[in-house]
């Protein structure tokens, strides 16, 4: 009996050898796949990024990109994403100011941080990317995909639930998030055609503020 637990262990054992090294072969592809992106990104348009260059410049098939991603946007939506939590990461280190808001203010704040990112990524590339064509962009969440709010919505919900007690009393977490991303879409939407005429980042953390003014005592 003692031999076969042994045997049932090893075997165990095994598989999770096997799945650790899919899982650091995953990684690598996606980093090479993200580096790819980042060479083609500082020297051309939205447009030039296709699934096409990407696996050219990373010396990725094709069938290990689908293997990872469905498609262009999904690739994309995951890949700005870490690109834009990088980026946040490094703007509250040079903002410490952020340390001293509030819960409320900080679920805001990051929103703002988001639209200093487009500002920063280059409005031809949000312009393209901004298709009505691209689901990634739906405030409608769900737990099945990913998308591109879903950091925001995770991490604005966990200053939200801390400050529960300054929203009134049938006030939806859930509900606040999706009318943040609403609004954010729609300015940043109207960035994009205004050709960055609008102060994207000011007016996001302007409405944003009108907005939770509904839900709080």
């Amino acid at each position: 009996m003692k031999k076969m637990i042994f045997y049932i262990k090893g075997e165990r054992m095994e598989e999770l050898k096997i799945e650790s090294k899919r899982e650091k072969k995953r990684e690598q592809l996606i980093q090479q796949l993200f580096e790819a992106t980042r060479l083609i990104m500082q020297q051309y348009d939205y447009n030039t990024v296709t699934i096409r260059n990407i696996c050219q410049v990373s010396k990725i098939s094709y069938g290990s990109f689908y293997n990872l991603f469905k498609s262009k946007e999904e690739f994309l939506t995951y890949y700005l994403t870490h690109d834009f939590l990088s980026y946040k990461d490094k703007y509250y280190k040079e903002h410490t100011e952020f340390n001293c808001l509030n819960d409320i203010e900080k679920s805001i704040d990051i929103f703002k941080c988001c639209a200093l990112y487009n500002i920063d990524r280059g409005i031809d590339f949000i312009s393209a990317f901004y298709s009505s064509k691209n689901y990634n962009l739906s405030p409608f969440q769900d737990e099945k995909h990913y998308f591109c709010f879903t950091p925001l919505v995770q991490e604005g919900s966990v200053y939200l639930s801390k400050s529960i007690d300054k929203l009134k009393e049938n006030a939806d977490i859930d509900k606040i998030m999706q009318e943040y991303c609403l609004i954010f879409n729609g300015i940043t939407f109207n960035w994009c055609v205004s050709k960055g005429s609008i102060p994207i980042a000011e007016l996001i953390e302007e409405e944003l503020n009108k907005l939770i003014k509904n839900y709080l005592r």
